[in-house]
């Protein structure tokens, strides 16, 4: 069809708005898909497919999850904490999406890729590196708990933190031209407690009644009147006994009061000490890899609070599995066993054509100089399809075999006229006579072959167009190379007709 066609418009439309109307599917078994670890890992995968033009947008659970936790805590990121998770599977409900998208017993789930193109090339390369990306990711891990560890032996377990947020930043596209320096680092940060974050600016302080609003608004207190006594308990590291004290004289509050505004301001000091702290990863990040992180790739350093840690170990808990399906699987597998065939049928045919000539002619150099013109004429069209970027599909992968079947043909009438003539003339005339002669109907009969073909190339539907284009052109390169090439080999060599005449 072509580009006019409605069909088509429909089907442009889909995949620029989209990313395409056909998916491809990471099916994901697990003994509970709704496991951090296993949603983290989806989340990984459906990164790491952005980085190819064939697939569109990624779809699964973790989207929903995500956009939920950025709602709720203001981290656009799936948490580590099974609690949390259950908690936004509580708010989820009843929704319809994300019931449809379980399989029984929490046991399955699917994360689908939508798919702009289906020729060979581009989808066999993004679906060989999703194998090998997906491959590379630990399918038994068990969990660790920082807070039942000693805190001599928390190392290794924040060594493991920093490689998952470098595998993530790493899904995400990002180059980092020494990983170990920025493992390093952020395990560095990972070990500093989060009250070393703490700063006495007024920008600290600020943030922290910011995030305290609620409270605030609810004892009807006014931020600026708070402001002096909360920046003095900061920069003077008072105790909490003091602060409350201040908040009963200053802002004559109960003591009840008091202390539920104190417990919000402190829950709401955490949040900005782990802002902080978020916030000096991602310029120690930045510095490393030498580009600064999109809001996206910020939130991966959120990883950095997580208490619980997943390590490999073929004996965990959790076990989890991906395979790849759908339609552009299905088609990378025919088309790569089309090819894979194709070449073998091409290898014999060239074999069994080689052999067939040097029976015809009775020269094994003969028979292997008939061959030059048909393998530059088939070297020639693939050349062109890859200056041209026109891929390989069914239609064009018969090139080589209609490119077999009109040059050997060409040539046989060639070398048969030039072999006959020799019997009666010199080289040189019986050359001229089999180029005047049968070159000339060669050559008449190239062209209106190709004309034929040629017709092809207005067809609406776009591979039978490319088809007939590149038949039309194997036709017309055959006959050139068969005229240009075959004289100079022919008067290279000596043949036994020569000395017949």
């Amino acid at each position: 069809m072509g580009a006019g066609s409605n069909i088509v418009k429909i089907m442009n439309y889909f995949n620029e708005k989209f990313g395409g109307t056909d998916f491809l599917y990471v099916y994901t078994e697990a003994n509970n898909v709704k496991d951090p670890y296993v949603l983290r890992q989806m989340k990984k995968i459906g990164d790491y497919s952005k980085r190819f033009d064939t697939f569109g947008e990624p779809s699964s659970i973790t989207d929903f999850l995500t956009q939920l936790n950025d709602a709720m805590e203001n981290k656009n990121i799936i948490p580590a904490s099974e609690q949390k998770i259950d908690n936004l599977w509580f708010f989820a409900g009843d929704n319809e999406y994300i019931s449809t998208m379980i399989g029984d017993n929490n046991e399955d789930t699917l994360l689908q890729i939508s798919t702009k193109e289906m020729t060979s090339s581009s989808l066999d390369f993004a679906i060989t590196e999703m194998y090998k990306f997906i491959e590379k990711i630990p399918k038994k891990v068990r969990t660790i708990e920082l807070s039942e560890i000693e805190e001599d032996e928390q190392l290794e377990y924040y060594q493991k933190l920093a490689e998952e947020i470098i595998s993530s930043l790493v899904a995400k596209n990002i180059e980092i031209e020494n990983p170990e320096r920025l493992k390093e680092e952020l395990v560095k940060i990972a070990e500093t407690p989060n009250s070393e974050f703490e700063k006495d600016t007024k920008e600290f302080v600020e943030e922290i009644l910011k995030v305290s609003s609620l409270e605030i608004e609810d004892l009807d207190i006014a931020s600026t009147d708070l402001f002096p006594v909360f920046a003095n308990y900061i920069k003077e590291k008072e105790s909490q006994d003091n602060l409350l004290k201040e908040l009963m004289e200053n802002l004559t509050l109960s003591e009840d009061d008091a202390i539920y505004l104190l417990e919000g301001l402190e829950v709401s000091k955490k949040i900005v000490q782990d802002r902080e702290k978020v916030r000096f990863a991602q310029s120690e990040t930045e510095r490393l890899i030498g580009k600064n992180l999109t809001d996206e790739e910020k939130n991966i350093l959120w990883y950095l609070m997580d208490e619980e840690i997943y390590v490999p170990d073929d004996n965990g808990d959790i076990k989890v599995s991906f395979s790849l399906t759908g339609i552009p699987v299905i088609s990378d597998k025919i088309n790569t066993s089309l090819f894979r065939g194709q070449a073998k049928s091409i290898i014999a045919a060239f074999i069994a054509v080689s052999i067939m000539l040097m029976l015809q002619f009775g020269s094994l150099i003969l028979g292997l100089f008939a061959m030059i013109p048909i393998t530059l004429t088939i070297v020639t069209a693939f050349g062109i399809m890859g200056l041209l970027s026109i891929d390989l599909n069914i239609g064009t992968i018969m090139v080589a075999s209609i490119a077999i079947g009109a040059g050997i043909d060409y040539t046989i009438h060639y070398i048969s006229r030039y072999k006959n003539e020799l019997k009666k003339r010199s080289k040189i005339e019986a050359m001229k006579i089999t180029l005047t002669g049968t070159g000339r109907a060669i050559v008449f009969n190239s062209v209106s072959v190709a004309a034929g073909v040629f017709v092809l190339g207005f067809s609406e539907i776009q591979m039978m167009a490319v088809f007939g284009k590149l038949i039309g052109s194997v036709m017309l390169l055959s006959v050139i190379y068969t005229l240009a090439l075959l004289p100079i080999l022919l008067n290279s060599i000596k043949l036994k007709e020569e000395g017949k005449k």
